[in-house]
């Protein structure tokens, strides 16, 4: 079937067209068909476009050769621009899942580098700290655009120690972009917050990763960690007051019934209690012992319930709307009953985050993420990982640690 082009200027009532668009894109109710009368001409007119293809055997009135041009020869057809648009935004979602993963085990590698420095070459470790830092903030600030979080896998033989601090730094960076913070007080906060478990190098490993309960002796030596940070960083001269005093202050509640000095709120600083709420979220995510692990949902309900009597009430309500409804690596159902996990938090629309779904026979590299900001399916619940079938367990890899890293939500919608 013959196709050619002209000019929109040219167009009439009675010719047969095809739109170069999605549906999506104009107001009409197909992408082909017949012009029936001069509304439709002058929304055709309206679309910003400067030609159009045109189907002489279907049109109604015979197309005037001098307003043509010459004939289409038939190619291999192109896929709708739907299709295409689709493809690349796939490409996009998981070149920033690849980005973040690499990111993030590349931040972990300086860290534990700098802690191995730290007694013996401490201002080799400092340097190491204040780079990853500065990357860190440069990384979160090179885009303008709501930023989100977004899951990360780490391997189980992962140091806790470096993991724990690089969430708490990634989740209180991510805040105090939010709350306005300057480029300064965003890099202390990731300096405290790297830094804010450093006491914990004096804490023998059997009281540290101990399976069963701690004794009240074990507590009290557990409960001293923040105090032997500030120790450490004080005899090295490592940092300022205010970050030291964080890493001394961060398990301290606004009520005075946290440690190691039982503070109360008019004696805390605002990064204290920063550190104090992405602690305690991280805490619940990745506690020493695995087997108290709360999935990531639940935790929203904990930092709930602490909001405003213990924790400072606008920052867990930040973080809260930071992590979404569904915090990355969250399970849940779908309105079509198929499963996934959560992958990243959307920065404003917290019930339309991006999913890994399970795919029966697939890996999950091969598996296509669902961006429920354009899908028309909806959660419908959440899932405990307990409640997953074995081979859907196997998929999800959970063995492994899901841990954050930020993005920008505006680079995937850009493409």
């Amino acid at each position: 079937m013959t196709e050619i082009t002209i000019p929109v200027a040219d167009l009439q009532i009675g010719y047969y067209i095809k739109l170069p668009m999605s549906w999506k894109s104009h107001p009409f109710l197909l992408n082909a068909f017949c012009i029936k009368d001069s509304n439709q001409l002058a929304q055709l007119r309206s679309l910003g476009l400067t030609e159009l293809t045109v189907i002489p055997e279907k049109s109604k009135i015979a197309i005037i050769p001098s307003q043509s041009e010459l004939p289409i020869e038939p190619e291999t057809p192109e896929p709708p621009p739907e299709i295409s648009a689709s493809k690349q935004q796939q490409q996009q979602l998981k070149r920033t899942l690849r980005h973040a993963e690499k990111s993030y085990a590349e931040s972990a590698m300086q860290l534990k580098d700098a802690f191995a420095q730290l007694g013996a070459k401490p201002d080799a470790s400092l340097a190491t700290i204040g780079t990853l830092v500065r990357n860190l903030a440069g990384q979160l600030l090179q885009d303008e655009g709501p930023y989100g979080l977004q899951s990360v896998r780490v391997s189980p033989q992962s140091d806790p120690l470096i993991v724990h601090s690089l969430n708490v730094a990634i989740l209180s960076m991510l805040m105090a972009k939010e709350l306005g913070w300057s480029r300064l007080e965003i890099e202390d906060a990731g300096t405290a917050a790297l830094l804010h478990d450093v006491g914990e190098l004096r804490v023998p490993h059997q009281i540290l990763y101990k399976r069963t309960e701690l004794t009240k002796a074990e507590l009290s030596y557990m409960h001293m960690h923040p105090q032997y940070g500030f120790d450490l960083l004080t005899t090295i001269h490592a940092c300022t007051p205010k970050i030291r005093n964080a890493v001394l202050q961060h398990h301290e509640w606004l009520d005075g019934s946290g440690y190691p000095k039982k503070l109360t709120a008019e004696k805390l600083s605002s990064l204290s209690r920063l550190l104090a709420v992405t602690d305690f979220v991280d805490e619940l995510l990745h506690p020493r012992n695995c087997q108290l692990a709360i999935n990531p949902n639940q935790v929203l309900f904990r930092l709930y319930k602490k909001s405003g009597k213990q924790l400072d009430a606008s920052l867990t309500q930040l973080l809260i709307k930071l992590m979404g409804i569904y915090p990355p690596g969250s399970f849940i159902k779908l309105s079509d009953e198929s499963v996934g996990q959560v992958i990243s938090s959307h920065p404003i629309h917290p019930r339309q985050p991006v999913i890994l779904p399970y795919v029966r026979g697939q890996r999950p590299e091969t598996a296509e993420l669902i961006d429920l900001q354009i899908d028309e399916r909806q959660i419908t619940c959440a899932i405990d990982a307990h409640d997953l079938t074995n081979t859907q367990k196997s998929f999800f890899s959970l063995e492994h640690h899901f841990c954050f890293y930020f993005y920008s939500y505006s680079v995937i919608t850009a493409c």
